[in-house]
């Protein structure tokens, strides 16, 4: 009997090792998922900026900027990383970190055109009490993201998609506002030299006050783009003059204005009239409009049906 019993342990103590799964890969930053929920503070690092995220409600404000965050770059980017697992344990040695992007400060990141070649940031966060700092690295061509937490023995891939954005500009919200459309009462077109258009809303879209319908689709497709214009850059403002404004009258009497002038190819817009809350995210700064916007914007008087 003692002879076949130890045999028999032997088996079992194989196939008890055999049955074993792999250890799961741990998360990224532990306790995170958990904490996200209560975070009220973002601080990340990108190039030389800093830009400090802090919750709002719903959404993210930038601090010092008094602009909305884009949550379509850090909602994405906070949700993975409380996903994230350390799926395969990458190199510990410093010098090496560069090779994977997750060096810190980062190095030969920016493109000679301001943009970032292959854009690497650190991000800080508080969790449990204790802030932690993660270096998004490199994304790898297969999928997946190289990343490191700061203190952690080693860097890791983690199959999670850590994106950011090629410019730090694309962290700002890009929607000036929004207004429903069915809420425009009318449009005010102001050129130098010429008595202002005021567009009303009838009978096949937008027309000339006095009209009896609207003759061309130009002038509802500048109501739209006036009722949510985007911006693609923004920068202190200067004191170039507008070379048109555009008011946008909404039902119940809240007013919104944008001037608008062109330096080359690109247009530029001033904030000169919002609700009295949003001004401050306004003043004291100009935005670039992306083409789709501007070109409507621009439409010829004739092409908004004025005699």
């Amino acid at each position: 009997m003692i002879r076949t019993a130890a045999p028999l342990a032997l088996v079992a103590v194989v196939l008890s090792a055999c049955s074993q799964q792999p250890a799961a890969p741990v998360p990224l930053v532990p306790g995170l998922s958990k904490a996200l929920p209560t975070v009220a503070e973002v601080r990340l690092e990108q190039g030389d900026t800093v830009l400090v995220f802090e919750r709002a409600g719903e959404d993210w404000r930038i601090r010092d900027a008094a602009w909305r965050a884009d949550r379509r770059w850090l909602q994405p980017l906070l949700l993975g990383l409380a996903d994230a697992r350390c799926d395969q344990a990458r190199t510990a040695d410093p010098s090496r970190f560069a090779r994977i992007g997750v060096a810190w400060p980062a190095k030969d990141e920016v493109a000679p055109d301001g943009a970032f070649a292959r854009p690497t940031g650190r991000l800080t966060v508080a969790v449990e009490g204790r802030a932690v700092s993660v270096v998004v690295g490199y994304p790898q061509a297969r999928g997946g993201t190289f990343a490191r937490v700061e203190g952690a023995p080693h860097s890791c891939l983690s199959a999670a998609t850590l994106r950011l954005p090629a410019r730090v500009s694309e962290w700002f919200d890009p929607q000036l506002w929004r207004v429903p459309f069915d809420r425009i009462a009318a449009v005010v077109v102001e050129d130098p030299g010429a008595s202002a258009l005021r567009l009303v809303a009838g009978e096949g879209g937008f027309r000339p006050e006095g009209a009896i319908i609207a003759l061309t689709p130009d002038a509802a497709a500048l109501a739209a783009a006036l009722a949510a214009p985007r911006q693609l850059d923004l920068r202190a403002a200067g004191d170039t003059p507008a070379e048109r404004v555009l008011r946008l009258e909404e039902a119940d009497g809240v007013a919104h204005a944008l001037g608008i002038w062109r330096e080359g190819e690109a247009t530029w817009a001033r904030v000169l009239a919002a609700p009295a809350d949003a001004m401050p995210w306004y003043d004291g700064r100009e935005f670039r409009l992306p083409a789709d916007v501007a070109g409507p914007l621009w439409a010829e008087r004739g092409m908004l049906g004025a005699p």
